[in-house]
């Protein structure tokens, strides 16, 4: 595409002439020192006429250029889908042909292009224009980035991570195969939809996550961490924990779309459960342990005196179980233990509470007591139950009940005195013969105490002979 400023032989000198000639140079020299590469090709492909940039992307000189065709320098791998495309175009079966390809350079080297070709039709001759434009560095870009992803993918799935991605402005929610595997969907049938998605969190947790993603969403912080039960596929409840950021704002600072992973925590949370459950609760009978006695009756004392009512803490010991476990073993005591807290659960209200502090002793926590009779009635039935007999491995045993009870607040503002108080009562019940019941507000406590560690004294030598 060399230009000349000589006027072509025929060529009239007339003003209009000159401008039209003029006009015929700036678009020669448009195309020449444009930086994409442009060639004209003959219908079959034999490139014309080529300006620099097409020669510099090729390497390529333009002679050596204008004795080949366009498919001579594309990658074997790419001639066919070349050729076809340009032979729609020519039967107009397409108004236009764009597609990337590789090119072969002079040196044997391949380059990524852009290539864009469309028809020239002056008086029934047809012509093809060409432009090219080198895309290797984006290409090789986006290869290297779908590279990354698939580590990445690789990455969260060998971690059991699902991973999610809400765009709010289209109101959609892409999630990758892990996560629909996590819930038990086939990846087709989960549902974009975030209300879908949203609704399938426990309403227990719904209110509690929300609030911490719109935070996070309103820029109050860094990202949001939560863990929320959502319903599977086949209706049972798994504990999935979420970790996400906004990831594109608009120029308002809005969030536009945010994402993140999920990682489901059923089993975590169902050990943690369990730690929390054995920390609280004794190991043989399940009951409460001294630990959770304290809380529950701390929480009891609390609504009592907004309400002005009173609580009863009764302390129960079983009379002559040592005997139990001498003649006949522990396990067979443990059995009785075992069937002891049945006995007391199924005798109290779902309000009260039932504990086991240790070896035979008992604490029952009774809520909600109107008059001291009310409690009378309640613990003597609790003794009846407890004095009939237990059939226990082929045998048949039988035992008293001592029960000592403290009522707040008169015996007692706080849950150790209640239940100091009520052990106290309980010890002189043991005194009196066993297998009965005795309130605190007629003992002296400091006098029981005083007995009671004299006992244990003469029960240690008597030990030692």
């Amino acid at each position: 595409m060399a230009i000349t400023s000589a006027t072509p032989p025929g060529l009239p000198h007339s003003r209009n002439s000159i401008a039209m000639l003029e006009d015929h140079h700036l678009y020669k020299a448009a195309i020449e020192h444009s930086p994409i590469g442009i060639g004209l090709c003959a219908p079959e492909g034999r490139f014309l006429d080529v300006n620099r940039a097409l020669c510099a992307l090729t390497g390529h000189e333009a002679q050596a250029l204008r004795s080949r065709d366009l498919f001579d320098l594309c990658h074997p791998d790419h001639t066919e889908r070349a050729r076809h495309g340009v032979e729609s175009l020519l039967a107009g079966q397409r108004d236009a042909l764009s597609m990337e390809t590789r090119l072969v350079r002079q040196d044997g080297s391949t380059v990524w292009v852009q290539t864009d070709v469309a028809v020239a039709r002056d008086e029934g001759n047809e012509h093809l224009v060409v432009q090219m434009q080198d895309v290797t560095a984006r290409r090789l870009a986006l290869e290297s980035l779908r590279a990354s992803e698939q580590r990445l993918a690789y990455v969260l799935d060998g971690a059991g991570l699902g991973t999610f991605d809400w765009s709010t402005r289209i109101r959609h929610v892409s999630f990758n195969r892990r996560t629909a595997d996590m819930l038990g969907y086939e990846a087709a049938d989960l549902s974009n939809d975030p209300d879908a998605w949203y609704a399938m969190v426990h309403p227990q947790d719904a209110a509690l996550s929300a609030r911490r993603i719109y935070r996070h969403m309103r820029g109050d912080a860094d990202s949001f961490e939560i863990e929320q039960r959502m319903r599977a596929r086949h209706g049972q409840w798994i504990w999935v924990a979420a970790r996400g950021r906004v990831t594109e704002r608009d120029a308002r600072g809005v969030a536009t779309r945010v994402s993140g992973t999920l990682l489901d925590v059923t089993q975590r949370r169902a050990a943690l459960d369990q730690a929390h459950h054995l920390a609280l609760h004794d190991p043989l009978t399940d009951l409460p342990n001294a630990r959770l006695l304290r809380d529950r009756l701390f929480v009891a004392i609390q609504a009592a005196r907004r309400a002005r009512g009173q609580v009863a803490v009764v302390f129960i010991d079983l009379d002559r179980f040592k005997p139990v476990n001498d003649e006949y073993g522990h396990a067979v005591g443990d059995l009785v233990l075992k069937a002891t807290a049945m006995r007391l659960r199924s005798g109290l209200r779902a309000s009260d509470t039932v504990a086991r502090l240790g070896g035979d002793e008992f604490v029952a926590v009774l809520t909600h007591c109107a008059t001291r009779d009310d409690v009378t009635q309640t613990v003597e039935r609790l003794i009846e139950q407890l004095q009939a007999p237990f059939r226990v491995e082929g045998h048949v045993l039988s035992m008293g009940v001592s029960a000592g009870v403290a009522l707040y607040p008169p015996d007692g503002r706080d849950a150790q005195t209640l239940i100091r108080n009520a052990d106290a009562a309980m010890y002189e019940v043991k005194r009196a013969g066993g297998n009965g019941l005795g309130f605190h507000a007629s003992l002296n406590y400091e006098r029981l105490m005083g007995m009671r560690s004299r006992d244990r004294d003469l029960d240690g030598e008597a030990g030692a002979r």
